[in-house]
């Protein structure tokens, strides 16, 4: 069973290495889509590539910039998401996995301790051809001891807050499908459609760490709106980073939030 995951990125360099890892863990082949990062996340691909070249491994890392004339000044959302849908349309792979540097997935919790390639074998022996997600986002609290200190120990073991509140977590997550051949990527590339979809019942886990600083998330918004392309805009797409008004602190409360125990786990 071969999961290719597609990945556009954009100046995700302080958790991009974390996220490699955990795809490569969960049994996931990675090919980085960069958009001509500024903060190194490009050269963090390419070294992790060449790395996995010289060993042959079996869940390698690729790398292209895109587009690979130059980079856009406002970011072209359509323009990615048909080039995951050439890209998977043209993969060798089994299934076919989109998704961003900074969402982490998981089997669900009817299969404790299966990687997420597992789990999509049981499925695809059942027939069915895709797959959602429930969302869980985390946040940056005010009583986090140090800001720096999830680079070392990567985000899902230092991050515990979440909430199910945020729109992201209220719209379907279908971002993992069988290889069919050519899908569309609709909704601001939130869920597949392909005909004959067969859905699986039950809803895999995705850890959403979009903040992980303060400063992070205010650079991280700035950016986004600068560059954000206002006829997708006005589709809907991007629109939940409207809700953070000028002087947004990027701090939460814990106390207004729930608790992960378990951060390996599945659910809470």
């Amino acid at each position: 069973m071969k999961i290719q995951a597609f990945m556009p990125v954009f100046n995700e360099s302080a958790i991009l290495p974390h996220t490699l890892r955990h795809l490569h863990e969960q049994g996931c082949a990675v090919h980085v889509i960069d958009g001509w990062s500024t903060d190194g996340s490009y050269e963090i691909a390419a070294q992790r590539e060449a790395f996995e070249d010289r060993i042959n491994c079996a869940r390698p890392v690729t790398v292209e910039r895109f587009p690979a004339a130059g980079p856009d000044l406002i970011q072209n959302c359509t323009a990615i998401l048909k080039r995951i849908e050439d890209l998977a349309a043209e993969s060798d792979a089994d299934w076919i996995l989109y998704t961003d540097a900074d969402e982490w997935r998981r089997a669900p919790e009817s299969t404790p301790g299966t990687t997420l390639a597992q789990a999509v074998e049981l499925v695809d022996t059942y027939d069915y051809s895709a797959i959602d997600f429930r969302v869980f986002q985390f946040y940056p609290t005010i009583d986090t001891v140090s800001w720096t200190e999830w680079k070392r120990v990567g985000p899902e073991t230092y991050f515990r807050y979440y909430d199910e509140s945020d729109c992201i977590s209220r719209i379907p997550n279908r971002k993992l499908w069988k290889n069919v051949g050519r899908v569309q990527l609709a909704g601001g590339g939130h869920e597949v459609t392909f005909p004959g979809m067969r859905i699986y019942p039950h809803r895999f886990t995705m850890k959403h760490y979009p903040f992980r600083t303060p400063e992070q998330a205010r650079r991280k918004i700035e950016t986004r709106l600068s560059r954000r392309r206002m006829e997708e805009h006005a589709k809907g797409w991007g629109v939940h980073y409207d809700q953070y008004p000028p002087g947004f602190d990027f701090c939460w409360d814990p106390a207004k939030l729930l608790y992960w125990q378990d951060t390996r786990s599945a659910l809470p």
